[in-house]
């Protein structure tokens, strides 16, 4: 089926991650307890991490963002100036004043953007990529900078099983209005389910994230959603779709998902055994990757799920 964008582009990609590798072995020495409560099992898992990232003091998200960034700008091949939106998603460092966004566009010399933040947790990306079109699309701003940074270890219990599954990361994306209609954002989505608010919590003031069992389900059943969302209202089949990349969650939910999916199997494209959930920056840590690797290629066509803590719901569906 031929697709058209709202033509807007993404142009470069760009990732960051820190410095430490934290191994399995590491956490295991510090582990309170051998073995994993059953709500922890019930919400984790086999964990299905092996290894992951951990920043440090100097790695803030501000750091990280601005590595990220730069990267994407030269990736794009456009200048600092010529940005004119940075878009920062971020939950994990957030703090009541001052933002985050125009301290790491300072760090990036993008001075004539409009830089803000934006929360929605795990859909922060895709948070990011829908308010960043709609920007686009009025004429006024021309170039955005999109990144997901995140230090997910800061908000795991230290000593806990959670440890396995949090990674900290940064990945970022510049979106281009060129009014090219062949390759672009075909289509973003984004949904709140006030109901389910109380299965994943981060409260004051250990800022410590729980996770209840219910999770599970609702992760993996959001994703299948918006998955077959975006493919029905723009008339797509599976053989359509080129690759999906999911914000992942937690292994069991990558499996669940996997075990309903209608889309292939081999066309699903993960970092999470590497990389823990990096949270906002799950999804733009993938096409980073695997577009700068050569797997995505250009005219691939890229549907992008996600669910976050809130609760929150969408996806990104995209032309390479």
């Amino acid at each position: 089926m031929k697709l058209k964008s709202n033509g807007i582009q993404i142009t470069g990609y760009g990732d960051y991650y820190p410095e430490k590798i934290l191994t399995d072995e590491e956490i295991r020495a510090r582990l309170k307890y051998p073995d994993m409560h059953p709500a922890e099992k019930a919400v984790i898992g086999d964990i299905g991490v092996t290894k992951r990232h951990r920043a440090n003091e100097k790695e803030t998200s501000v750091y990280m963002a601005s590595k990220a960034c730069e990267m994407a700008m030269k990736n794009a091949g456009v200048s600092p100036e010529s940005i004119d939106l940075y878009l920062f998603c971020n939950w994990t460092e957030r703090y009541y004043l001052p933002d985050l966004a125009p301290q790491a566009s300072m760090l990036n010399g993008t001075k004539n953007a409009l830089a803000f933040d934006l929360g929605t947790a795990c859909t922060g990306f895709v948070h990011g990529v829908q308010t960043a079109s709609c920007y686009l699309q009025t004429g006024k701003w021309k170039k955005a900078l999109v990144v997901g940074a995140e230090r997910f270890s800061e908000r795991t219990k230290k000593g806990g099983y959670g440890e396995f599954t949090a990674g900290d990361a940064a990945a970022a994306v510049v979106m281009e209005y060129t009014g090219t209609t062949e390759t672009g954002v075909i289509d973003t989505c984004l949904f709140d389910v006030g109901s389910l608010v109380d299965v994943i919590t981060c409260n004051a003031p250990a800022g410590l994230i729980r996770s209840y069992p219910d999770l599970v389900t609702n992760a993996a059943d959001y994703s299948l959603k918006a998955i077959d969302l975006l493919m029905e209202r723009n008339g797509l089949k599976e053989s359509d779709i080129t690759w999906v990349v999911p914000h992942p969650g937690t292994d069991i939910v990558v499996k669940d998902i996997l075990k309903r999916t209608k889309i292939p199997k081999e066309k699903y494209l993960m970092n999470y055994p590497k990389m823990g959930n990096v949270s906002a920056a799950s999804i733009p840590t993938v096409l980073a990757e695997y577009y700068n690797n050569g797997t995505i290629k250009k005219g691939d066509t890229i549907l992008a799920p996600a669910v976050g803590g809130g609760f929150y719901w969408g996806g990104i569906l995209y032309i390479a």
